[in-house]
C-alpha cells in the first residue's frame, strides 16, 4: 500500500506567508500562488480548489493565555 504525502490528509490549509514553492506543494489545486501580505494576522485559507485571504487573531502570549482563562470560566 503507497502512503499519501502528509499535504493530502487536510481538509483545509493555512498558509501564512509563504514561498511559491510552498504553496505549490501543499496547496497546487488552488491555483496560483497568491500574494503574500505584510499585515499581522494575514493568512491564506485552502479548502479543495478554493483558496481566499482572511485575517486570523493575531495575539500576544498574555492575550492568548487571557482568552483561554476567559473561556475556560464560561
Amino acid at each position: 500500500m503507497e502512503r499519501a504525502p502528509g499535504r493530502e490528509q487536510f481538509s483545509t490549509v493555512v498558509l501564512v506567508r509563504v514561498t511559491t514553492r510552498t504553496w505549490e506543494r501543499f496547496a497546487p489545486q488552488a491555483g496560483p500562488a497568491l500574494t503574500g501580505s505584510t499585515h499581522p494576522g494575514g493568512v491564506h485559507i485552502v479548502q479543495g480548489w478554493n483558496s481566499h485571504q482572511t485575517q486570523a487573531l493575531f495575539l500576544t502570549d498574555v492575550e492568548a493565555a487571557a482568552c483561554v482563562i476567559v473561556a475556560a470560566a464560561e
